[in-house]
């Protein structure tokens, strides 16, 4: 079988992807880098943090055996390696796993991290601690998830940390900064391109789910986020089965390539299967 092709990489479409990547990083969820890949992709990260200001972050990421296979299909057709066969790649890389916590803020430290190996995919639980989350910096991006196995790379995302202010005291206060939104003016594109394109896109965008949450270790008494549920709030959470289930909405929503904040704020309320945060800060109160 050869190694599939993206079917994005050349031609018209690309101006069609680049205007849906816009979109994507304004709510959180740049995915460039998954894009030459079917979707089948999971990451879920929970910032759990103490009324002094210490915590943990806990991630998991699972891709499924599906998007493995087509991983070692791919690195067979750029040479495998001596025998010509490429392995499966180990997406479980403890070495990876521990390095990222330098990457996540000084003070961040590894814990422990344990194998995911079912039917369905393969990945891992990662858990990492901090004394003080005002030098945490969280990057939502999914791409550095992705496994290397020595011919296929994943390709770089840009880096959209959000930033924490916390201030000790009865009531805590949290102060979760977003990254700001990067949008270029909009491009027309050619007639016929924008139902093909999200064809391409429903295919690769299958089984993927991205989430993030912070909880309190007490009781939130005040916080403007929008998705609150006891100690816990979302500030991102798409399954983006539920999103391409209704093409119509999803073609309207990329073709309508928001320039604000407020207005991708409308075009997302009506999307079954989506929460997210569109506030530039989220101020959280708890104790």
């Amino acid at each position: 079988m050869s190694p599939p092709e993206s079917p994005l990489a050349s031609g018209p479409v690309v101006g069609y992807r680049g205007r849906f990547v816009k979109f994507l990083r304004l709510i959180l969820l740049p995915i460039v880098a998954l894009l030459g890949f079917s979707g089948c992709l999971q990451v879920e990260k929970t910032v759990k943090l103490n009324p002094d200001g210490s915590g943990t972050i806990e991630e998991t990421v699972i891709l499924s055996k599906t998007a493995l296979v087509s991983m070692q299909q791919m690195a067979a057709g750029f040479g495998g390696d001596k025998a010509g066969v490429a392995k499966v790649p180990e997406i479980f890389d403890e070495a990876k796993i521990k390095d990222a916590a330098s990457q996540m803020g000084d003070g961040v430290t590894f814990v422990s991290a344990r194998k995911i190996d079912t039917e369905q995919g393969q990945g891992f639980t990662a858990i990492y601690a901090f004394t003080d989350i005002n030098t945490v910096k969280l990057d939502q991006n999914p791409g550095d998830a992705l496994p290397d196995n020595g011919h296929i790379k994943a390709t770089p995302s840009k880096k959209e940390p959000i930033t924490f202010h916390f201030t000790k005291g009865s009531p805590a206060e949290l102060t979760l900064a977003m990254p700001p939104p990067d949008f270029k003016p909009k491009k027309e594109q050619p007639d016929g391109m924008e139902d093909m394109a999200m064809q391409m896109m429903k295919q690769m965008l299958k089984d993927m789910r991205l989430a993030l949450a912070i909880e309190v270790q007490g009781t939130i008494s005040e916080t403007n986020a929008e998705y609150r549920e006891n100690s816990r709030v979302t500030l991102m959470d798409m399954d983006f089965n539920k999103i391409v289930a209704d093409p119509e909405k999803f073609k309207a929503l990329a073709k309508a390539n928001p320039q604000t904040l407020q207005e991708a704020k409308t075009l997302i309320k009506g999307l079954d299967g989506v929460k997210i945060e569109t506030a530039p800060e989220v101020k959280i109160q708890f104790q």
